[in-house]
């Protein structure tokens, strides 16, 4: 990793750390929100799969722009 790519792979981890806390909360049953208003539960539960589908699939495309500063595991990142 190059010294300039620190800030780049600073920001990249956040943004990794915020999605495993996201499905970390739809794993928990956390509500779901629209804006102030907490999405009805039933429809919560039927689209909670997805959003964790689509939250890892995040999670999947930052750790491939972390390997691409070359970052490879979390120590490295650390």
């Amino acid at each position: 990793m190059k010294l300039n790519d620190f800030t780049a792979v600073a920001e990249l981890i956040k943004e990794r750390d915020y999605l495993r806390s996201l499905v970390t909360k739809a794993d928990f049953g956390h509500p779901i929100k629209v804006g102030n208003t907490d999405v009805r539960q039933d429809i919560a539960e039927r689209i909670r799969p997805e959003l964790k589908l689509i939250f890892e699939q995040q999670i999947a495309v930052v750790d491939e722009k972390l390997a691409a500063l070359g970052v490879t595991t979390d120590q490295e990142a650390a």
